[in-house]
């Protein structure tokens, strides 16, 4: 039986049609009361004529939060694949993401090291992985570095990671994925699905940004494979490829047959931006869709190295044309 921590989110659901498609019997957890419309959504779109295989799945009511509820969740597991996060760069969401992202991970390898399950495999982040001020292609082996240009998402990765490779001190199997901006099926409003409704909806603006992307089937791909391997101890940058802001919506655009945006988004239009909606954020307790930290990232240029997980594992990873070409079949 394989666990999957966060099943309903955008990434678990399809891991979780990812291991019922590879002939597996899945146990899913959720928070108590969490919606499972998304999920529903994904497996429909996934499973399609084999809808049957959602025989092989059960659900668990076990918030990471929660140690006594994982030890319940994870027995009998055969591999404990760990998604559930909170992403969000809102300072008022910063004890959440602390609490979720580092605590939550900590009773996850609790509850694997208490039960002796033989896997433990954490999908972590490229925002956990160092940056080089140099220009210089980021790897698996460039160190994490201490700035205030650090996002308080990508510090909580960061420690969570110290938890998972705590673990494996203490006994535990573990392997960690970092994939980039995850591309798929979801629900629109969310997440990375965000940037097919901005184009969607006729958005003209661009930043100079660059980052690393990659599809959602092949993050799944490759947690499969590292489970069903002797592999641990390691982790793997999932970066199918750098793209910069522009270069990623005007794909998009041009498969939509939409006008690709052409007005760059200024550093200074982004402060304005970003203390506007924080101010309107006071009002309807939403969070903005921009925020300080995310106005700042969005101009940074990161390029990631692939190579580890294409020469060690032989795997190779989708283009993001293909990958957008169906993720855009989905809207239509």
């Amino acid at each position: 039986m394989e666990v999957v921590t966060g099943a309903n989110g955008f990434l678990g659901a399809h891991l979780c049609a990812s291991l019922l498609l590879a002939g597996k019997t899945v146990k899913a957890c959720k928070r108590k009361g969490a919606s499972l419309a998304q999920f529903n959504q994904i497996m429909d779109w996934r499973l399609g004529a084999d809808m049957a295989l959602m025989q092989h799945l059960t659900w668990e009511d076990a918030d990471i939060l929660d140690y006594e509820a994982l030890l319940k969740a994870f027995e009998g597991a055969r591999r404990v694949y760990h998604c559930a996060a909170v992403v969000s760069f809102w300072p008022k969401r910063r004890d959440e993401l602390f609490q979720t992202n580092v605590e939550g991970t900590a009773h996850v390898v609790n509850a694997c090291l208490a039960l002796q399950i033989p896997k433990l495999l954490y999908v972590s982040s490229i925002a956990a992985i160092g940056r080089s001020g140099k220009g210089e292609m980021i790897t698996e082996e460039t160190p994490w570095s201490e700035s205030k240009n650090n996002s308080q998402y990508s510090i909580t990765k960061y420690l969570a990671e110290m938890e998972v490779w705590r673990g494996q001190e203490e006994g535990l199997d573990v392997a960690i994925v970092n994939p980039g901006i995850i591309l798929g099926e979801g629900d629109w409003n969310k997440g990375s699905c965000r940037f097919f409704k901005m184009i969607m909806d006729g958005s003209s603006f661009y930043t100079r940004g660059m980052n690393g992307y990659v599809d959602v089937v092949d993050v799944a791909k490759v947690l499969i494979h590292l489970a069903d391997s002797d592999i641990k101890g390691q982790r793997y940058i999932l970066v199918a490829e750098n793209l910069t802001v522009r270069a990623f919506l005007t794909m998009v655009a041009q498969k939509m047959n939409k006008p690709a945006p052409k007005r760059e988004a200024k550093s200074w239009m982004l402060q304005i931006a970003w203390r506007i909606l924080a101010l309107k954020a006071l009002i309807d307790k939403k969070e903005p869709l921009i925020t300080q930290e995310t106005a700042r990232t969005s101009l940074n240029t990161y390029t990631y190295s692939n190579r580890k997980v294409e020469q060690t594992l032989s795997l190779k990873l989708g283009s993001i044309a293909t990958c957008t070409e169906r993720v855009i079949s989905r809207i239509n």
